[in-house]
């Protein structure tokens, strides 16, 4: 079969069917974060086509009116921009592998009319006094649940903005020393960190002290291996974590959202306010280019050139300029 057969076989195939193909393939690589956004999209397009059969061919889907209704369709279900940014994607992450650049069934510029930006439009990160509050707390004031979750949490920051997942991952071979080397578990990225003094008693309080564990925290169960169990284990750990988060908020930061991401927009957000370079920030996190930590400070860019007018404008009010200073600001650019 030549490529031109293989590109027409794959036209009139159905969704659904390339779809579960993927789907095993990621599976078994053990990419189940992958298999979780996969699966959902093939739900979420089923449910829009009424295709509950799993006959609607691949040509029929991967058209600029059908993407866009669907991109409608999802709008009406009041799913905020970023999830629906998440399925189209998705979708176009298929459509690239089955219709590679170059074959005669790709499409330039399919997803130009539909959403596939990522960004963060809200606030996720804590103030420096309320993320001093917290550092500052009386974590044996707390109830052991409380205090362990207050704790993973405070690592979190401490650790550079480390995700859940990887601290969750963490296994007490990772500790060499004064660092942790780790790969994130999002990227494979291997990274390094130096582990402040203010780490240090509260990994000694709530390490995994169980002789049989490979974990650095008691959070996953090593005996589950590595596979969809294992990563299910990790789902649960995950949300019962973000529960007890509002907890310590309301007991601590009345009124205050926290969830597994604040820590670490929090640390990306000080450090660029304390004047850190974007590139760093970007290097710490781990991220795969300085565009994705953008997103995380695009939210309080405006900040910083709202409190420059500010400045300007108080300036001006107090005569603090001389009318040549004024005339150098206003035709500076020409």
């Amino acid at each position: 079969m030549d490529k031109e057969e293989i590109v027409n076989e794959r036209m009139v195939t159905s969704f659904p069917v390339c779809m579960s193909a993927i789907i095993s393939e990621l599976e078994a690589a053990g990419k189940y974060a992958a298999v979780h956004t996969y699966s959902c999209t093939l739900r979420s397009f089923t449910e829009f086509s009424g295709d509950t059969s799993g006959l609607l061919p691949v040509c029929e889907l991967f058209t600029p009116g059908r993407l866009k209704a669907y991109q409608e369709w999802l709008l009406s279900k009041s799913l905020s921009w970023n999830s629906i940014s998440t399925y189209m994607r998705t979708l176009r992450a298929v459509f690239n592998r089955i219709f590679p650049v170059g074959s005669s069934g790709y499409i330039p510029g399919l997803f130009n009319d539909v959403y596939t930006k990522v960004e963060s439009r809200t606030k996720r990160a804590l103030t420096q006094k309320q993320m001093r509050l917290l550092l500052g707390a009386d974590i044996s004031l707390l109830p052991e649940d409380m205090g362990r979750t207050l704790a993973y949490f405070l690592l979190m920051f401490l650790f550079r903005g480390m995700p859940f997942i990887d601290l969750a991952h963490l296994r007490k071979r990772d500790v060499q020393g004064n660092v942790i080397v780790y790969c994130r578990h999002k990227t494979g990225r291997q990274m390094t960190v130096r582990i402040p003094k203010e780490a240090v008693p509260l990994m000694k309080k709530f390490a995994d002290k169980r002789p049989n564990s490979i974990y650095l925290f008691p959070i996953l169960d090593s005996s589950l291996g590595n596979g969809a169990v294992l990563h299910r284990c990790y789902l649960d750990a995950l949300r019962s974590f973000n529960g007890r988060l509002m907890k310590v908020a309301s007991v601590l930061l009345p009124g205050v959202k926290l969830s597994s991401y604040t820590a670490r927009h929090t640390w990306a957000t000080l450090s660029y306010h304390l004047g850190t370079p974007v590139g760093i920030i970007s290097e710490a996190l781990g991220h795969s280019s300085v565009r994705v930590t953008e997103t995380y400070l695009k939210p309080f860019a405006g900040e910083r050139i709202d409190r420059a007018n500010y400045k300007l404008i108080t300036s001006v009010v107090r005569r603090d300029f001389s009318k040549n200073a004024v005339c150098k600001i206003l035709y500076s650019s020409e």
